[in-house]
């Protein structure tokens, strides 16, 4: 069995959808856990944000975690309507599809550790200032610790 019609799909595609929705536990327990990943980002448009002064250093980052995620849902909803035009094989582009996730995750993946671990170049009206890293919360880590079985999942059943 191959990438698409593998038995592990069902897996690939629940590990890559888990930290758009844990992302929602932040609107609602965003003083137990955390915002998560998106931070701030959520529900604001950067105009909105600028206007009422509501731009934090790190709105931009968890504006850039946002696009990820939802690039992640976007390639897990294509696993699943691949499957349904390919259920007994592979297509012929299934190496490509299998490249675009294990890309997504590993750019989320190395995107939290670059954020949560070295400052954070910030752009100001007076130049480019060096920021904290960005502040380490249970969502957060919620959020990116599938990644490594994603990874995992997508060695084993690599086309």
């Amino acid at each position: 069995m191959g990438f698409v019609s593998g038995s592990g799909l069902a897996w690939v595609v629940g590990l890559s959808l888990l930290p758009f929705f844990l992302q929602f536990l932040g609107l609602g327990l965003g003083g137990a856990l955390g915002q998560g990943l998106c931070g701030s980002a959520l529900g604001l448009s950067e105009a909105e944000a600028v206007r009422y002064g509501l731009v934090s250093e790190y709105y931009f980052y968890g504006q850039l975690f946002l696009v990820l995620l939802a690039l992640k849902v976007t390639h897990a909803l294509a696993l699943v309507v691949l499957r349904f035009m390919y259920p007994d094989s592979e297509p012929p582009f299934a190496p490509q599809v299998w490249r675009v996730g294990v890309g997504l995750s590993l750019a989320l993946l190395g995107l939290f550790l670059l954020t949560r671990t070295l400052p954070l170049p910030f752009a100001t009206p007076l130049g480019l200032a060096w920021l904290a890293p960005a502040p380490l919360d249970p969502l957060s880590v919620l959020m990116v610790l599938p990644e490594p079985f994603l990874l995992g999942l997508y060695a084993r059943f690599r086309p």
